[in-house]
């Protein structure tokens, strides 16, 4: 992102109307956030939640190479090692806030994330970290939301609504769903046409679209080839509204479900059967509390 520098422009000694509400303008941009937590983190004991960072990071670290070596077709344009991911990510200890370009690559660091919180839950880690972090945890549940709108960059943090609705709208779930505005709905909606195409969409498909088309057409993805994809069914909701910044926010509950297989002969995995399908969020229809 374009940095905001506004300090030499404050030290002038009058400023026009004009400069007051516009020179910050070209500094806004429509991002798209991931926010995530985990899922009753207050009601751990002392010295249980002291252990949750070290999980997170342990968890947000894999992810982001999982995402990294799977998904080049996706965020190549975005980053190509973890410090790129890092300089966009905002920490709150038992999770944070993770800045996207576009909704599409936020659903799939979704996805990744959900996928290594059942691995650790299954006890399946081959990391002598993960599973000494499970007999200390045990399992563990997460909740996530995705919003779209503007933030900016000042001093090497972010601001903006993108941020302050999403922080709102995690601060009114008491379940561990993944919700999103209509912001990142309507995005999809203006891509490819709905949200639920999802399910049928292919790599071939994506090429198509302007988003993607100009992106180098030797880069892949595991989950969406050619001809299929991976992401077995989509069901969205909406649950309600919120008021954030004199912003009436609609909420849409989206549960999103993935396949992925590991190799067992390369030693990725330390079970027998090795392959996941796993759910991100759930249809729990209780509103906005």
């Amino acid at each position: 992102m374009k940095k905001f520098n506004p300090e030499e422009k404050l030290k002038k000694a009058k400023l026009t109307e004009s400069e007051i509400e516009n020179f910050h303008s070209e500094y806004l941009e429509n991002k798209s956030i991931v926010g995530i937590d985990i899922y009753k983190y207050s009601e751990y004991k002392e010295s249980i939640q002291v252990y949750v960072p070290v999980l997170f990071n342990s968890i947000y670290d894999l992810t982001i190479k999982m995402c990294l070596k799977n998904e080049p077709f996706f965020f190549s344009n975005y980053g190509n090692k973890l410090s790129d991911f890092k300089e966009n990510f905002i920490s709150t200890g038992d999770g944070g806030f993770q800045i996207f370009d576009n909704p599409f690559q936020s659903l799939l660091f979704c996805g990744y994330f959900e996928l290594n919180v059942r691995r650790f839950n299954s006890g399946s880690y081959i990391s002598t970290l993960n599973k000494n972090l499970f007999s200390i945890i045990d399992r563990i549940e997460l909740r996530y939301c995705l919003t779209y709108d503007k933030i900016i960059c000042y001093d090497n943090n972010f601001y903006g609504a993108g941020i302050i609705n999403n922080a709102r709208i995690l601060a009114k779930d008491s379940l561990n769903r993944l919700l999103i505005d209509q912001n990142s709905l309507r995005w999809f909606e203006h891509h490819i046409n709905t949200i639920e195409n999802l399910t049928v969409i292919t790599l071939n498909d994506l090429l198509e679209i302007s988003l993607f088309k100009d992106l180098d057409k030797k880069l892949t993805s595991l989950l969406f080839k050619k001809s299929y994809n991976y992401i077995k069914s989509l069901d969205i909701l909406k649950i309600g509204n919120i008021i954030s910044k004199n912003t009436n926010l609609n909420i849409y509950n989206l549960k999103i479900q993935f396949e992925i297989g590991f190799d067992k002969e390369r030693g990725m995995f330390k079970k027998e059967y090795a392959n996941f399908v796993f759910t991100v969020g759930n249809l729990n229809t209780q509103g906005i509390n």
